[in-house]
């Protein structure tokens, strides 16, 4: 249950946070940009697979989905998590691209990159805590989703600080302009005064 709550927990803060940027400043979308067909293709199979795996579960279960050596209501919360593992990898590589393309990382906070390492990491020590204390380290591997989520977050978050802290530490982005104060001059470059 409580992974439940932390899962909605976490898509309110991806929300006000993706909102937040929009409504001070954040990325503008031009009127021409179009959903491409890959992301179109994981946006509605991230839909019509938990509602397929419902139908299944509704048509085939002969006791209303409740015998786990049937198809189980249990198999749909499987299938929301694959999709989210699936949303997970994709997630996070546009912004790893961007950051190889432009060999800088330039006008892109690590912050929130540094609290997501630290979520992961919690996510596997409470995988093996949970276990030591059981007596039963089939819990690590009994919760793939949960050990396959905590290692990728992991995996692409230390990409983007080896990304961002060593890589492309000192680099300026391709559209990045000298600092401008009050000493600058308007016209002419300011090396030449």
């Amino acid at each position: 249950m409580t992974s439940h709550l932390r899962c909605m927990r976490s898509s309110l803060v991806e929300l006000l946070t993706r909102n937040s940027g929009q409504q001070f400043g954040g990325s503008e979308v031009s009127r021409t940009q179009r959903l491409s067909k890959p992301i179109a293709g994981l946006f509605w199979g991230s839909i019509l697979v938990p509602i397929i795996v419902v139908g299944i579960v509704a048509v085939s279960s002969p006791n209303g989905g409740y015998d786990p050596s049937y198809w189980a209501w249990i198999d749909v919360i499987y299938a929301f998590s694959y999709v989210k593992v699936v949303i997970t990898v994709v997630k996070y590589l546009p912004q790893a691209w961007l950051n190889y393309k432009r060999q800088s990382t330039e006008g892109w906070s690590i912050s929130q990159i540094l609290l997501d390492l630290a979520g992961g990491i919690l996510s596997l020590v409470q995988l093996v805590l949970d276990s030591s204390l059981q007596s039963d380290w089939s819990g690590i591997t009994g919760n793939p989703i949960k050990l396959l989520l905590g290692n990728i977050t992991i995996v692409s978050d230390v990409v983007f600080v080896v990304q961002h802290y060593i890589l492309y530490r000192d680099q300026a982005g391709p559209k990045a302009q000298p600092a401008r104060d009050i000493t600058t001059p308007l016209l002419g470059d300011a090396e030449a005064s």
